[in-house]
This record gives structure tokens, C-alpha cells and sequence, in this order.
């Protein structure tokens, strides 16, 4: 599995009276006015950092609830996934520096599943209960963004559409650091997706459920130009 590619965005919610810390997991941009939101690997203005949502969890941001503070439909969703061991399966392939051929088998075989692939939706529109679930969390974001650059893609479009159209993130009933980690997760969808889709934008904005899922697509387009400025910047010097 590839190592997914982001850098940290905060966004400024007045709107809802809640600040959102977006979620990286291996790369974080210098602190701006305007913090980062997820680029992918090919970009060239990132620095290396540690696994960001681990960052969090050191820092007391994401915490594994207490008995009983997660709601039992909640753990439900982590606990009784029906795809829990292919999705482990991907995730142990992501951990190997060389693939042989049988785990090349294993993971064209779950590259054309496209139940697997739906049902990864779930996933990434739940908050996570514990460490393993935001393990999983990771893995099907993974698997999701992969499936971009596969025959799946379209499928893969679907479960970001959905994703992006989520409305958890607008919903103040929902605790904070739920709602955090969720915005997160929307970011990331909506940078992949955009970054892959030309069309993209046409359709983000008939998406958006509200002003706070707004407020992250501003800021991600924001730092998909402060790349793409980089980027010439980078290859400008090179040529001189």
C-alpha cells in the first residue's frame, strides 16, 4: 500500500463556533496563516513528519473513548465489518517493501472487488472508537485513493462523492473531536478527487452539505494552488 501524502490544515469554523484540525498521516507543511490541506505524493513542497493522526493521539486530540462514550450503532460499524479481514489483508501488503507473487494475486484480486470497494464508504464516514479502528480508517482511505488509478475508478468517484456529501461534519449534536477527525477524512476525499477529476468542481459544489464542508473545500483549493505554485517554482530553478 502506498503511504498516503498529506500535510495539516486548520480551518477557522466561526460559523459553528468549532475549530477543525485536519488529519495527515506522514507529511506536514510550515505553519501558515492558512494551514495545509492533503496533497498528493507526486507534490513536491512537502516535508516528512510522523504519522500525523499518531501526532494527535500523543497530543490527547483523538483519544480511545471510555467504556460506553461511543454510541453502540458506532462501534457496531468497526466491530461487525464484513470485510474486515480483506481490508487487513491490504493493510499487512501496504507493510511489505517488495511484493511476491501471491500477494500481487491478493491484491489485484481486492483491486476489482467492487463490493469491497463500496463498502468502504462506511468506514470513512464513521469516526473511530479506538486505535485499531483508526488503523482501518487509514487502510480504507488508502485503498479508496489507490483504486483511483485502477479500472475501479469511477466506483472509487462514487464512494468520495458520497463522502464529500456526508453531512456529520455540520452537525453540531456531534461531539467535536468526532467531527474533527471526519473533517479530516472530507478533506482528503475532496483533494484526491479533485486532483484526479478535471470535472471535479462542477459537482463539489452541488455537494457540499454546508458551510463547514465549504470552509475545507476553500482551503483545499487553496493549497492545491499554493502546490501547483510551488511546483513551477521548483521546476523554473531547475532549468536555470
Amino acid at each position: 500500500m502506498r503511504t498516503r501524502t498529506l500535510i495539516i490544515l486548520s480551518v477557522s469554523l466561526t460559523c459553528v463556533g468549532i475549530g477543525l484540525t485536519m488529519y495527515s498521516n506522514s507529511r506536514k507543511a510550515p505553519e501558515s496563516e492558512s494551514q495545509a490541506t492533503p496533497v498528493r505524493e507526486e507534490a513536491p513542497a512537502v516535508s516528512p513528519i510522523e504519522n500525523e493522526k499518531e501526532q494527535a493521539v500523543a497530543a490527547g486530540e483523538i483519544k480511545t473513548p471510555a467504556a460506553g462514550v461511543a454510541k453502540p450503532e458506532i462501534i457496531a460499524v468497526w466491530k461487525d465489518y464484513k470485510y474486515s479481514r480483506d481490508l487487513q489483508k491490504y493493510t499487512d501488503l501496504g507493510k511489505k517493501a517488495i511484493l511476491l507473487e501471491p500477494d500481487k494475486l491478493v491484491k489485484r484480486r481486492l483491486l476489482k472487488d467492487e463490493n469491497f470497494l463500496r463498502s468502504l464508504e462506511t468506514l470513512m464516514k464513521t469516526a473511530p472508537v479506538d486505535e485499531a479502528s483508526q488503523a482501518m480508517q487509514n487502510s480504507a482511505l488508502d485503498f479508496v485513493f489507490e483504486s483511483l488509478n485502477t479500472d475501479m475508478r469511477q466506483v472509487a468517484i462514487e464512494v468520495l462523492k458520497n463522502v464529500v456529501a456526508d453531512p456529520t461534519v455540520e452537525n453540531t449534536a456531534v461531539n467535536e473531536m468526532d467531527r474533527k477527525v471526519l473533517a479530516g477524512v472530507k478533506a482528503e476525499a475532496l483533494y484526491q478527487w479533485s486532483a484526479v477529476d478535471p470535472s471535479a468542481e462542477r459537482s463539489i459544489n452541488g455537494l457540499l452539505p454546508g458551510p463547514v464542508s465549504e470552509k475545507i473545500w476553500v482551503n483545499v483549493k487553496k493549497q492545491q494552488d499554493s502546490n501547483l505554485g510551488e511546483s513551477a517554482m521548483l521546476q523554473a530553478s531547475q532549468q536555470q
